[in-house]
């Protein structure tokens, strides 16, 4: 049976002042197996949200708050990618995590991204939680907000876009 591995590129983080980058940024390019026209695929980006708040609480931290601004910024990158065919922070034609926090407006003082490309939400998460950049984007207390996007790009060919903002 044909399985997706998990892409789970670099986390990139703002903070006052300062940006960092756990790994160079790049853009891979992808070839769909199973292809099919992107579909939002809202049940799952439920359930990842609620991942999220769980394993922010198994360490003791408050629940972060849906943002349909963030949510908004998530789909735009996830619908970007599977349009395009290619999966990174920064898009083929170098626009960053930072850029197009910029473009679109939102200027905080906290800004992370959690990206994965997976076959279903329970291996994205999973990715998600052993991976330490990821998993640090998840359980840091600096975010209060969180916006998600799932994005089907062909059968268990899915991007999920995690946006964390305080």
């Amino acid at each position: 049976m044909y399985r997706v591995v998990a892409f789970v590129v670099a986390l990139v983080t703002l903070l006052p002042l300062a940006v960092t980058a756990s790994a160079e940024e790049e853009c891979i390019q992808l070839a769909y197996v199973r292809p099919h026209r992107p579909q939002v695929v809202s049940s799952e980006a439920r359930t990842l949200f609620g991942d999220v708040n769980a394993a922010r609480a198994q360490r003791g931290l408050p629940p972060l708050v849906q943002d349909e601004t963030l949510s908004q910024f998530a789909l735009q990158v996830a619908e970007q990618m599977a349009q395009r065919r290619y999966f990174g922070h920064t898009d083929p034609n170098g626009v960053t995590f930072q850029d197009r926090l910029r473009a679109a407006g939102l200027h905080t003082r906290f800004a992370a991204e959690n990206m994965a490309f997976d076959q279903d939400e329970s291996h994205a998460n999973q990715a998600f939680l052993h991976s330490p950049g990821h998993y640090a984007n998840i359980v840091d207390a600096h975010p209060h907000k969180l916006g998600i996007a799932v994005v089907a790009a062909g059968d268990g060919e899915v991007f999920y876009v995690e946006e964390f903002a305080d």
